[in-house]
């Protein structure tokens, strides 16, 4: 099966078809460039070999988001480590009407899902909400399923099954092949 990922375009309301690609060098130094991303990229953390890191891209080659995986729990699933939007986009660092794409985030979640798929891990992912409103966008909007989490860490989440499903279906178009 082939999927056509997609963004919506801030102005006009549009999907937009996007690549999701093997992030390069240059994306993840593009992080602590101006403007700068919210979170640097180049750690050492987000650098270990086990981590894969993919980037959103137009078809101009315009960067939209970057997401990081990982496979754990003996290929059981995937975790996402992060998902970010590019400064133009990101919510927390622009007013909603404007942002220049929207739903990033969702999308690197989908694509997690994939990557989950493709790497005989059933779909499943787990992902940490960073902030409170997250953990409540998590649970409201994709039925995401609250799960341990180490200590005092933040709120950790799991989306498998139908709830997986549902929102790989909703932001990677099937396209016959």
């Amino acid at each position: 099966m082939l999927f056509s990922p997609f963004v919506i375009c801030g102005k006009t309301g549009e999907r937009m078809k996007v690549s999701v690609v093997p992030a390069s060098q240059t994306d993840i130094e593009a992080t602590s460039a101006e403007p700068k991303w919210q979170t640097d990229w180049t750690t050492a953390y987000l650098s270990e070999p086990s981590v894969e890191k993919f980037a959103i891209k137009s078809f101009d080659g315009e960067l939209i988001g970057l997401g990081a995986y990982q496979i754990r729990g003996r290929s059981a699933y995937v975790f996402i480590l992060y998902a970010e939007s590019a400064p133009h986009s990101n919510p927390t660092m622009n007013p909603r009407d404007t942002r220049k794409y929207y739903g990033i985030g969702e999308l690197l979640i989908a694509y997690g899902i994939k990557f989950s798929i493709d790497h005989g891990c059933r779909g499943d992912v787990v992902f940490d909400a960073k902030t409170d409103e997250l953990a409540a966008h998590y649970e409201r909007d994709f039925h995401a399923k609250r799960v341990a989490s180490i200590g005092s860490g933040p709120k950790r989440y799991m989306l498998a099954d139908e709830d997986a499903w549902r929102l790989f279906s909703k932001f990677l178009e099937e396209v016959p092949e």
